[in-house]
């Protein structure tokens, strides 16, 4: 892997991960809605989080795999029967916690419930612009600090509240913290459906709210990480820009997607993840940091009140 990613990928990573992990820890903590004895659950659980970054300590063994030249249709099939293969051998045998269902080449990341783990693929350290070596830190934090910070919080919502620190099926919240939890994304899923995407058609705030908790949860506690580091706290301006700048910056670009209408409103009306640009606009417009770094003042489009912001996490 040393050729693909720059050095000290996975020890980055891991720096990052550790350092959203605190400051999840502190934010459940200081939570107004989670009573006590579901922070103390809360804790057990995201202590025992596993984090699998860069590319698996175990690699799969693919040798039995038979890929030519001679057809297409053969290594198709020969993937196939070494799939198959590789399934039914699982069979009668504890689970391998250690398994990648992700390659280190896909730009992607999640968390899995049933393992209690966030997987973080090495390629996510890849910045255009920074081929071979590492971005600064309000790149990295912005994108791969939000990136832990979403999936983290997929393990503490809606759904992630049914799994308790070892991956089994047991919801540790109380009926009163779910009705306090469900009266806070009422505010998201409003926020959503009032933004349209194409022609006369809303995101639908509903479908998409344990994603959109998850980007605004993400963006938080990526900036609260990257705010105890170095380049933070030296505050020195890089191409014009203070460390909140570009960290804000970095997050946005890290969603530059270009989709054609008919696409959108597919996406819309199937996919729980809102488009990519609301992706960006939604979370920003409920941190006050997002605000104070770029100026953002009443009768700016992405102003809003500091009741309408949604705080959850």
């Amino acid at each position: 892997m040393k050729e693909y990613l720059p050095k000290g990928t996975k020890e980055k990573l891991e720096e990052i991960g550790n350092a959203v992990k605190s400051v999840f820890a502190q934010r459940i903590k200081a939570l107004d809605w989670m009573s006590a004895p579901t922070k103390e659950k809360a804790l057990k659980k995201l202590n025992a989080v596993i984090m699998k970054v860069g590319y698996p300590d175990k690699w799969k063994d693919l040798s039995a795999m038979q890929i030519d030249r001679t057809s297409y249709v053969k290594n198709v099939m020969s993937t196939n029967k070494w799939e198959f293969n590789y399934m039914i051998n699982k069979y009668g045998k504890p689970v391998d916690r250690t398994e990648w269902d992700m390659q280190p080449q896909t730009y992607n990341a999640y968390y899995n419930p049933s393992n209690n783990e966030i997987v973080i693929p090495g390629c996510n350290i890849i910045v255009p612009g920074y081929e071979g070596r590492m971005a600064d830190d309000a790149i990295l934090y912005s994108i791969i600090g939000g990136t832990f910070g979403h999936e983290i919080t997929h393990g503490f919502d809606d759904q992630g509240c049914k799994y308790n620190e070892f991956g089994n099926l047991s919801d540790w919240w109380t009926s009163n913290d779910r009705a306090k939890f469900n009266k806070k994304t009422k505010m998201i899923v409003k926020q959503f459906n009032d933004y349209v995407a194409v022609d006369n058609l809303h995101i639908n705030g509903e479908l998409t709210q344990g994603e959109n908790i998850a980007d605004l949860g993400g963006v938080i506690m990526g900036f609260e990480a990257f705010k105890k580091t170095k380049q933070y706290k030296d505050n020195e301006p890089i191409a014009g820009l203070n460390p909140s700048q570009r960290f804000f910056l970095g997050y946005a670009l890290a969603w530059m997607v270009n989709m054609r209408p008919e696409a959108m409103a597919n996406q819309i009306k199937s996919n729980e993840h809102a488009p990519a640009k609301w992706r960006v606009l939604g979370p920003l417009s409920n941190m006050p940091e997002f605000f104070s770094a770029f100026g953002i003042k009443q009768g700016d489009k992405m102003w809003r009140t500091e009741s309408q912001m949604v705080k959850i996490w």
